[in-house]
């Protein structure tokens, strides 16, 4: 049963390589607790809910826009959820530099692979 738990939780991390997810740095960040990792991959999906940043980036709110992205470039980074990270450090930067619009242009590139994401961890951890 446990190695049956391991295989199908290692599957699972495997398919996050899909949408820019490099699970090995992840797991070796976290000493190999594949549980402990699962778990708090699956709060991602709350942690962008929570932190909605498209309205803010298309209203110019950007002292909240990098309040929000921020946060999130903070999450990505710890689960090492490379391919977001990137670019959230991009909209943050681009925010810093009081250019909303390009912040809002590379979110905009991010948006269906977040949401891919997002909707693949629920269907898998919820």
């Amino acid at each position: 049963m446990q190695k049956l738990q391991m295989r199908c939780g290692m599957q699972f991390l495997e398919s996050l390589k899909e949408y820019g997810c490099n699970i090995d740095v992840g797991l070796d960040r976290l000493k190999g607790k594949t549980d402990f990792y699962k778990r708090l991959i699956s709060k991602f999906p709350e942690v962008i809910e929570e932190n909605e940043c498209k309205s803010l980036l298309e209203s110019y709110q950007i002292e909240k826009a990098i309040e929000k992205t921020h946060l999130i470039k903070g999450v990505t980074a710890n689960l090492s959820f490379d391919s977001l990270y990137s670019a959230y450090t991009k909209i943050v930067d681009f925010l810093r530099q009081g250019n909303p619009q390009a912040a809002l242009e590379e979110y905009l590139k991010i948006e269906e692979l977040q949401k891919n994401l997002i909707e693949h961890i629920k269907n898998n951890l919820s």
